[in-house]
């Protein structure tokens, strides 16, 4: 009778199983794709959920037709009629909107999905938490189509990233709307931003000029990260990190929710330190965030500030291929033994020009087919061999004394040579204001304060030991006890140092504010308006660092000071400050109707820019005159009879007049929702943009001559397709970029004095098509792909004529005619981004809460980065070395178990899950490659990074 029962119970159960079925999916915000825990979720008169912590939420429901209603504090309901069938599942996305305009859409010009006409791809924080394993935040990007980020020589923080083959210093980068990129030359430190993944709300990477209104240097697109808020309910989240190489990471997250007295608070913090993948690079830092926000009346008010001081060691140059691996460079040789024999015989000298078509002739080769193996010959002759993990910027110490006669150990220290420290706080205080349903004015006051350097030593090309590491115990032997320490020119008693560690110092104080009025006039039309305004002060100056042994080191860099003698501490080499001042409007209107939303968005700006020199000698400034540079230590000028020294009140330090530049951007673009599935869209943009700071002043305070705006054009079509469980995204993109500046500037030097120019005229075309796409073929299973296909090519041939600073031409006095500087890059491939790229990921989730995710990203046809200049005479028009393609496989995988309204999460990844060997950078003729022949544009003359091989990363994250 019991079995009978037990068999009964069994049978109907079973009948009410497969007479239900499941539905399930995400709540999250519409805009900036946060999700929303604890959301409501209704199915039935008094029947309803709430969803979890990560928004998600599960329903089993008879068969049947249900109307459900999603809802959450500050966001408009939503409806969503669905049909349940018997023993099936059905996967929804909902996405909320705001009940107002959301305070992100104002102020930090977030795309949005079906409105904004522009590429972008968001990186949710799911996915950073999930892949980024310990990496710096870029390279995460790289499942994003026109990305390619590296981690350069592996020193954590060091990564770069290129978007559609323009580099970072093109990539406009905001945090919560305030722009980071480096006043002076455009660079991303992002050493200095560590720490960002733990407060991340999105991240999305516009490509093109983007949708931002501001005026900024976004020619291949703009990564606008956005941080946490504070969340409806109070929350606490604890990580705890380990990788490879002894990596351990803690991070501790606090949000206190919306109080009721209108306040609220959020603080992040963590600190990590590891030994690194490459040898000597290792690291050690902070973060720390806080958040305090209040709700006044209409006005949000909210002070931020985050930070990260940090130290790690650089692997800072590349090397020659068979200096890391000789192996790796005789494989890549493409042809037979007989013929890389006579080509090392070439390289070597024993083999001389003229007799090379014998040479090939008796091993039946010609020079055909040598000129093709050329592109991938090594010559691994006396190769160093030291391994892809090779790091030449450090050695051994004992800092040892003598003390009467008898030698006193202090031990062997690891000295590295090339050390980034430096700490970049940033503080930003915002008030949003609605003052109606139709008028927001959002305001936003923002400081940064950076402190830090960079170390190296004095020598560049110092002593070695056996296994490549400097010889620090040669250089300290010598410094402290060496025959020459003893200079009586400077003291009788003391050592001279002739070789020290110094720090290059780049600290500034930067204040900016941006002000945005938005007015809805009515559901068709919103208009944006506002100001920009930005000053920063650049201080740059070298000092001792490490003297090494000796207790003084001679520079005579200051034409003010009274003696070079230098001790730790002290300025060497240069000192001076660069000022840039910037002042800006724009305004955008934003149009939408039915299957229509468009905007037309104008930008103008003024730059100034100053540079002060502390160590040229003073400018003499008078009522009826200046004299320049005139007055140094001990120097006297007659002037209408009187006399003036260095420390008349009429002197000051070296200082150029302001130079101010205008700019401006054109920006328009529309979408066009064919149905609730398809939409297309058209942006073109036209930008002129003034020069850098590094473009306007040389080191020795003089104007570049010739300065022209850069001008960008820039068009941009596009589809999308959206379905429960298939989207897709495709465009092209055309950009052309004229008035590029050269990445160094040329210098001639006649009669031996020195000029310098810019190079306008040098013109880039940048095209291609982008495409992704996410596949739920199975309940459970997600596959993702993309495709990037760029051709990138410079197309200048021009002739640049050199002036002096009073604008007339420069004499050659070889030929007794104008001075010019000629190049040819017509059909020159970009360097330094890799122009084809090919990803997927795989995803499996095999119960809820529990993931399993393999990403593999493919890059090809990446030309080395070059000098532009260099491509003249018999090599005009000549591409450099293209590195051989490769593809990375990453796996991660993780579970989280859900204890009411507590979480624990493990998570773990392995990258470059097949310890593949690859170059990942390279630089064309590296000048730090010691070959023979070292201009042959191919793998031979080439400076390289290899890639990062197997590393892990595994965390455990408790939540509640």
């Amino acid at each position: 009778m019991k079995h009978w029962i037990s068999s009964l119970f069994l049978i109907l159960s079973f009948s009410v199983f497969a007479q239900t079925g499941t539905v399930r999916g995400v709540v999250k915000d519409a805009v900036t794709g946060e999700t929303l825990l604890g959301a409501n979720i209704i199915y039935g008169p008094g029947q309803g959920i709430a969803a979890d912590l990560d928004g998600a939420f599960e329903l089993d429901l008879a068969a049947g037709t249900y109307t459900l209603q999603f809802s959450y504090v500050g966001y408009e309901t939503f409806e969503r009629t669905v049909t349940v069938q018997a023993g099936k599942s059905v996967d929804l996305k909902i996405n909320l909107k705001t009940t107002t305009l959301s305070e992100v859409e104002v102020v930090a010009d977030v795309a949005i999905a079906r409105e904004t006409p522009v590429a972008f791809s968001n990186i949710t924080p799911k996915q950073v938490q999930r892949e980024l394993a310990s990496q710096d935040l870029p390279m995460v990007l790289n499942s994003t189509p026109g990305i390619y980020a590296t981690q350069q020589g592996g020193g954590d923080g060091d990564a770069r990233i290129n978007i559609r083959g323009f580099s970072q210093r093109n990539v406009a980068v905001m945090i919560d709307g305030v722009p980071v990129n480096d006043m002076e030359n455009g660079w991303v430190y992002w050493s200095n931003w560590f720490g960002l993944d733990a407060i991340t709300q999105k991240m999305q990477v516009q490509r093109g000029l983007g949708a931002s209104k501001l005026a900024i240097p976004s020619v291949g697109g703009t990564i606008n990260i956005l941080t946490k808020g504070i969340e409806q309910k109070k929350s606490f989240r604890v990580k705890q990190e380990a990788g490879n190489n002894g990596f351990l990471r803690t991070t501790v997250g606090v949000n206190s929710g919306r109080l009721d007295n209108g306040w609220g608070f959020t603080f992040a913090g963590s600190y990590k330190r590891g030994d690194g993948w490459v040898d000597n690079t290792w690291t050690e830092g902070w973060f720390y965030y806080f958040k305090i926000d209040k709700q006044l009346g209409n006005h949000n008010i909210s002070l931020t500030g985050f930070g990260a001081p940090q130290e790690h060691a650089q692997r800072s140059w590349k090397m020659s291929i068979p200096d890391h691996d000789a192996q790796y460079g005789r494989d890549l040789f493409e042809g037979s033994e007989d013929l890389y024999n006579v080509m090392v015989a070439h390289n070597q000298g024993d083999i001389a020009d003229e007799d090379l078509d014998q040479a090939l002739e008796g091993i039946g080769e010609d020079r055909d087919s040598y000129n093709q193996a050329l592109e991938n010959f090594v010559d691994t002759t006396d190769a160093l061999n030291y391994g892809i993990r090779y790091n030449q910027h450090w050695g051994l110490l004992d800092r040892y004394d003598i003390i009467d006669n008898d030698t006193i150990r202090n031990g062997e220290e690891r000295v590295t040579e090339r050390k980034n420290y430096y700490h970049k706080p940033q503080f930003s205080l915002k008030d949003f204001w609605r003052i109606n349903d139709k008028v927001y004015w959002s305001n936003v006051l923002y400081l940064s304060l950076g402190n830090g350097g960079g170390t190296s030593l004095s020598d560049s090309s110092p002593p070695r030991d056996e296994q490549g590491r400097i010889d620090f115990q040669r250089i300290y032997d010598a410094n402290a006890f060496g025959p020459f320490s003893i200079d009586p020119t400077y003291s009788d008693t003391e050592h001279k140092s002739s070789d020290i560690l110094r720090s290059s110092i780049n600290n500034h104080r930067w204040w900016g504010w941006v002000s945005t009025f938005t007015y809805n006039q009515s559901d068709r039309f919103i208009h944006s308006g506002g100001l920009d305004f930005r000053s920063y002060v650049g201080e740059h100056y070298r000092e001792v660092y490490d003297l090494l042994g000796g207790d003084y080191y001679v520079d005579n860099s200051n034409s003010n000071a009274a003696s070079p003698v230098r001790r730790e501490g002290d300025k060497i080499s240069y000192h001076n400050d660069a000022k840039v001042n910037w002042g800006g409007g724009f305004y955008q209107l934003e149009y939408k109707e039915g299957l229509w939303a468009a905007f037309v968005n104008v930008s103008a700006s003024m730059s100034g820019f100053q540079r002060i020199d502390y160590f040229r000698k003073k400018d003499l400034v008078l009522s009826d005159t200046t004299m320049r540079e005139a007055i140094g230590y001990q120097d006297t000028i007659e002037y209408n009879g009187q006399f003036y020294h260095t420390n008349s009140e009429e002197t000051r330090f070296a200082t150029t007049d302001w130079v101010w530049i205008p700019s401006f951007t054109f920006k328009t673009g529309a979408k066009y929702n064919i149905n609730e599935r398809n939409s297309v869209y058209a942006n073109i943009g036209y930008l002129s943009r003034a020069p850098r700071f590094s473009n306007v002043f040389y080191f020795d305070n003089r104007k570049f001559q010739n300065i022209e705006n850069e001008v960008i054009r820039a068009a941009e079509l596009g589809y999308a397709f959206r379905s429960d469980r298939f989207s897709i995204n495709m465009n092209s993109y055309y950009t052309r970029w004229d008035n590029r500046p050269a990445p160094r500037a040329p210098s001639v030097i006649i009669d031996d004095e020195l000029f310098r120019t810019n190079i306008n005229g040098m013109d880039a075309v940048h095209m291609g098509i982008e495409f992704d796409f996410a596949y739920e073929f199975l309940p459970k299973w997600t596959f993702q792909g993309l495709v990037s296909l760029g051709d990138w090519t410079w197309q200048s041939t021009d002739s640049v004529r050199v002036t002096d600073d009073d604008n007339n031409p420069v004499i050659d006095p070889n030929t007794g005619e104008e001075f010019v500087v000629y190049f040819d890059a017509r059909g020159v491939h970009v360097g330094d981004a890799a122009q084809t790229q090919f990803g997927f990921s795989l995803e499996y989730e095999p119960v809820r809460g529990a993931y399993i995710r393999l990403r593999g990203t493919y890059f090809d046809r990446y030309y080395a980065d070059f000098d532009p200049l260099t491509l003249n005479g018999s090599n005009a028009g000549r591409d450099s070395w293209q590195i051989p393609d490769y593809m990375l496989f990453d796996l991660h995988g993780g579970y989280r178990f859900n204890f009411g309204e507590q979480s624990l999460s493990l998570r773990g990844s392995v990258l470059n899950l097949f310890d593949l060997q690859y170059i990942s950078d390279a630089q064309n003729n590296d000048g730090n490659v010691l070959s023979i022949n070292s201009n042959d544009f191919n793998a031979n003359s080439a400076g390289v990074f290899f890639g990062q091989g197997r590393r892990f990363n595994i965390s455990i994250t408790y939540a509640f």
